[in-house]
């Protein structure tokens, strides 16, 4: 193809870019017919990189201002097309031809190109800029100290469009480059030179912003509140400026940092007005939303940030916003609103859509699996969120959970250890303590827990280490923050009721369901052990429990049988059979027992007994056939 390059003109302006110079000169280089690159005082070798290139190198004293020396180089350009590039940028042409026919048409008199911003966590950011433009339309020059605009598009005076058969890639701002270039501390006193001397344009307020992000939250958002006023005393001058878009993010990322999810939320309604399509600031207002219960609306923002519209807008500052980020939090809202099957369906797109950091999709998916009681399969997709991320304290506790649920208890402990100083998993292992003997380490680690679920770990640390006065104290604390209706406060009440001796004042007809919690705390008692609260227990059950004491005594027994504490199980299935002795399952345990006793005459004389009552028991039928 016999493409113009005599029409174009490669402009920069450099300063000890020796890094990454060559590769963008050599990207450029065979599709520009002069190569201008200004030196604004390089100490390293950048100049020699650039002329041993075949670029015209010329000086230019810095003096705090990007405008001046972008106007120096272009200054020195001849050709019809300016390429404005910089030298952390490289450029590819993925259809030449299109390219060629930009330069040689007459409609526009400039093009905004796609750029790739690398991040910090290896993927890209996505904009359009303004970078490729007819030298000697009137306007042609740049203004501003920092974040150069030219003249003639800052005022909307030109015929301007998009090209996207070209790429431009740029990895200068991660966070080791500047800091290794010393940008940051630049840029703030360029930015705030720029406020002084044009106080009334919000794209000066946004670039200090901008620049005080990583360094002085608090007055960033005063730059940014100053940006906005500005924006909302005359919208009208920043339609189709995306930079708005990013002020806006910066402040809702600053309010959810802080917890104020619902300032969050005005911000970005203040800003959808403004770009309604910006997947950025759909997928930020739907995680807050979230945060705030409003799952409906969460969802609508979702749906909305995965969009064709949303996919056209020319700014996508986070890719998750229109890809497996904004999948997996449509997922969870759709979780919380009871629509399990379509969470699924947007999961296993999330997932073959996330990068290899990404580690929300997976930890999703498995809570969903946890809620449909499918432990077993959920563990392995906590363990690839947290192989993708073990330094998250979200994913490492939703794994700590299932391992927990699994009595993989020296498994949790260990993940639960990698995260020092959280206090959700502090509770937890606290838990594994309690559960496993180590009563005493949980109530150290649990002293300068705030959390009001603490309170009922540290009140049965207190219990089982026979420290009763502080046991009770702990608990009524405890029930004063938990609602009525909770379980877990039911299932407390009632184990202090079956532990004292005022048993008469019970109404079983008052107390619903005996909660699951406390066959957990029943077999708590043999950890320590103690046998006498679990005989208070057994004693006053059948008067506290009324006629739910048959159901509840045979599903002790059973996890008593389970966990190796036969010699007290024993007994209330003795008990159950003299209460039920057409009960089938009373006898197949009652031979489960023998079996674990050895004896195995018992056992066949129980497994028979068991089908006697039941000629359809399977375990049954299966243990005599063994036996």
């Amino acid at each position: 193809m016999n493409f113009p390059r005599e029409k174009l003109g490669l402009c920069m302006i450099v300063k000890n870019e020796e890094r990454a110079l060559a590769r963008c000169l050599e990207s450029v280089r065979n599709w520009v017919g002069e190569m201008v690159v200004v030196d604004t005082g390089s100490t390293d070798g950048t100049v020699g990189i650039a002329e041993s290139l075949g670029v015209r190198v010329s000086y230019f004293p810095w003096c705090d201002d990007f405008s001046a020396a972008r106007n120096a180089a272009l200054d020195q350009v001849t050709s019809e097309w300016v390429l404005v590039l910089d030298g952390d940028e490289a450029l590819t042409v993925e259809k030449p031809e299109e390219f060629k026919a930009a330069l040689l048409q007459s409609q526009w008199d400039g093009f905004s190109l796609p750029i790739r911003s690398l991040n910090d966590n290896g993927t890209y950011s996505k904009a359009m800029v303004f970078r490729l433009f007819r030298r000697e339309r009137p306007g042609m020059r740049y203004r501003g100290e920092i974040h150069e605009q030219l003249e003639a598009v800052a005022a909307g005076g030109l015929r301007t469009s998009s090209l996207s058969c070209l790429q431009l890639d740029h990895d200068g701002y991660t966070a080791a480059v500047v800091a290794g270039a010393g940008k940051a501390l630049r840029n703030i006193r360029l930015s705030h030179k720029l406020t002084q001397s044009r106080p009334d344009d919000p794209f000066s307020w946004f670039v200090y912003a901008m620049a005080l992000s990583q360094s002085d939250k608090d007055a960033m958002l005063d730059a940014a509140q100053k940006a906005m006023a500005l924006i909302d005393a005359n919208p009208g001058r920043v339609r189709g400026e995306h930079y708005v878009v990013n002020l806006y993010l910066a402040a809702i990322h600053v309010y959810q940092s802080r917890g104020n999810v619902e300032q969050a939320v005005v911000m970005a309604d203040h800003a959808l007005v403004l770009f309604p399509a910006s997947p950025d600031l759909l997928y930020q207002r739907g995680g807050a939303r979230m945060a705030l219960g409003n799952y409906a609306g969460a969802a609508d923002d979702f749906v909305a940030a995965l969009s064709a519209s949303a996919l056209a807008f020319p700014l996508v500052v986070d890719p998750a916003a229109t890809g497996h980020g904004a999948r997996t939090g449509l997922a969870q809202v759709l979780r919380k609103l009871g629509r399990g099957d379509e969470a699924m369906v947007q999961l296993q797109k999330a997932i073959a859509q996330a990068p290899a950091e990404f580690s929300n999709a997976h930890a999703e998916m498995g809570a969903l699996l946890m809620d449909s009681g499918l432990v077993e399969q959920a563990a392995p997709l906590f363990e690839e969120a947290y192989r993708r991320n073990p330094t998250d304290g979200g994913v490492a506790l939703k794994l700590g959970w299932c391992l927990y649920k699994m009595g993989r208890l020296d498994r949790a402990e260990g993940i639960l250890r990698g995260i020092p100083n959280d206090p959700q998993i502090d509770l937890l292992l606290a838990r594994i303590l309690l559960d496993t003997g180590r009563a005493e380490q949980a109530l150290v680690l649990l002293a300068a827990n705030t959390l009001p679920a603490a309170l009922l770990i540290v009140g049965w640390s207190h219990f089982v280490l026979g420290h009763s006065a502080h046991a009770t104290s702990v608990w009524d604390a405890w029930l004063v923050h938990t609602p009525d209706g909770n379980s877990t406060k039911l299932a407390l009440l009632l184990f202090r009721l079956l532990t004292t001796a005022g048993v008469a004042q019970a109404a079983p007809s008052s107390w619903p369901e005996a909660p699951k919690e406390l066959d957990a705390w029943i077999l708590l008692l043999f950890k320590y052990p103690l046998t006498n609260s679990f005989d208070a227990i057994v004693r006053h059950g059948s008067v506290v429990l009324g006629g739910q004491w048959p159901t509840v005594r045979m599903r002790w027994a059973q996890a008593l049988v389970v966990e190796g504490h036969v010699e007290a199980g024993m007994p209330l299935l003795f008990e159950a059979a003299q209460d039920s002795p057409q009960n089938g399952a009373v006898y197949y345990w009652l031979g489960y027992c023998a079996v674990l006793h050895g004896q195995t005459e018992d056992a066949k004389v129980m497994f028979e007994e068991c089908l006697l009552c039941d000629p359809q028991h399977p375990q049954a039928k299966q243990a005599l056939g063994l036996l």
